[in-house]
């Protein structure tokens, strides 16, 4: 297993996370916060994805777009986790193939205009690199996390938010935060037109 970086405390870590904070570009956040407020507007559907960490980050922030975001009396984005329907996770791994595991559901789902935004740190997960490919090909916007150099999603991506680490915990602890920011500047938006 290839050797990454660690820290042996709380302060190195602490420090690496601050020093990162300067080069992630908030401009590209911005954008998806844009972007979701767009879905909401257009009634478009937003599918998040991504292994491992990234699987429950994916989960964390579509329950964030869709409860922290929510307005009273406002209708609610339709946002999903493509990570969260285990049977089908595990039928399409075991009857087809692994890397079908979100290119399969957003084949059965998804629109153009729809929004599919992708988590990795590698930036390079099969199954993930195949649904942005999908993605791509049919006409939905692709926002791409990740970390160490981006990988192929990050050259797919309509919106790349780059974490650039190798550090896996703290390249997931900021993908973390984007979904935070999205979802309260959404939330922001909505309440804003609300009052309009």
């Amino acid at each position: 297993m290839a050797n990454y970086t660690t820290c042996d405390g709380a302060r190195p870590y602490f420090d690496q996370m601050g020093a990162l904070l300067g080069q992630i570009d908030a401009s590209a956040i911005d954008r998806f916060g844009q972007l979701l407020y767009q879905a909401w507007r257009e009634k478009r559907q937003v599918f998040v994805f991504g292994n491992g960490g990234s699987a429950f980050t994916a989960s964390h922030h579509v329950c964030d777009y869709v409860k922290t975001a929510a307005v009273d009396g406002r209708r609610r984005l339709h946002a999903f986790s493509l990570v969260d329907n285990t049977g089908l996770t595990t039928a399409l791994g075991n009857d087809i193939d692994y890397e079908a595991t979100f290119s399969y559901p957003l084949e059965s789902y998804a629109n153009p205009g729809d929004l599919a935004v992708a988590i990795s740190c590698s930036g390079n997960s099969p199954n993930v690199v195949k649904a942005c490919e999908w993605a791509k090909a049919h006409g939905l916007t692709i926002v791409a996390l990740t970390g160490f150099s981006g990988g192929k999603i990050g050259r797919m991506a309509d919106v790349h938010i780059h974490v650039p680490s190798d550090n896996y915990g703290l390249i997931e602890d900021l993908h973390m935060s984007v979904g935070h920011i999205v979802a309260q500047s959404l939330q922001k938006r909505v309440a804003a037109e609300a009052r309009a």
